[in-house]
């Protein structure tokens, strides 16, 4: 953070989202090999993939002070998790298109955003596509969700309103990190009007820097999407982290 002329406003974060949940399940094995220690998994290996434009996005903090961004696209991946009985979803990558819009979730929260070219969410006649390319102009996701006669009232599963995040801050001396935290966020949606749902069927393409073709689908995968208002609000430290089971699958490549 520039001390003399700060990036953003911590504070609790509200928006408008135009929204897409995609929950499939995946191996168990790959699921316990990203999972950082004390997070574990649950009975059903699950991963959901998010994609959202945020609009009229605003962040307050305890002093009333104001944060305001223009409408961006942000989009993620996370895993069905547990910690201390509490069923949550570790963020293992969030993308976001727009220079600096994912500083604050990053930088405050762990987040594990990345820059990348696109995040595509377009709806049309009861359907959607999605997408994500990554920084290379490199895709790495393409999915189609079409919708059924299904009525559903929430827009994420109950267990995606607790998020888990990996906090960490790269030591300035040498390997290693100088912050590692295990850090819990709320996470909630509001519906406006109703949802559509359905079943989605994706291609995760192959990539050395952000492997999540590893995350096979091994089932049906579900869609929700609509529109919401959704709040995050400060987070918990929960844990220490012990850097060695902390996965590093990926390989930056430019």
């Amino acid at each position: 953070m520039p001390a003399f002329a700060p990036l953003f406003v911590p504070g609790a974060e509200q928006a408008s989202v135009r929204w897409l949940s995609v929950v499939y399940p995946t191996s168990r094995d790959i699921v316990d090999a990203v999972l950082p220690a004390p997070l574990t998994g649950t009975p059903m290996p699950e991963v959901i993939i998010w994609i959202a434009e945020f609009r009229g996005a605003r962040f307050t903090n305890s002093h009333g002070n104001v944060e305001t961004r223009p409408a961006y696209m942000q989009g993620g991946v996370n895993l069905r998790c547990r910690h201390e009985g509490t069923e949550g979803a570790y963020a293992v990558e969030t993308f976001v298109e727009g220079l600096n819009h994912g500083i604050l979730g990053r930088e405050m929260f762990g987040l594990p955003k990345k820059q990348v070219r696109h995040v595509e969410l377009h709806q049309l006649s009861g359907n959607a596509t999605f997408g994500f390319t990554d920084a290379r102009g490199h895709p790495l996701l393409a999915g189609f969700a079409r919708a059924s006669a299904t009525a559903v009232d929430q827009i994420a599963p109950d267990w995606f309103g607790t998020q888990y995040t990996a906090k960490l801050i790269p030591r300035a001396d040498g390997p290693g990190y100088d912050v590692s935290r295990l850090v819990r966020i709320p996470f909630g949606f509001d519906v406006n009007g109703p949802l559509q749902a359905g079943t989605a069927t994706f291609e995760w393409s192959p990539s050395p820097s952000d492997p999540l073709h590893l995350f096979k689908p091994l089932g049906e995968a579900s869609a929700v999407w609509g529109e919401a208002q959704m709040t995050v609000d400060y987070g918990t430290y929960v844990a220490d982290l012990n850097p060695h089971d902390i996965a590093a699958l990926g390989t930056p490549q430019w």
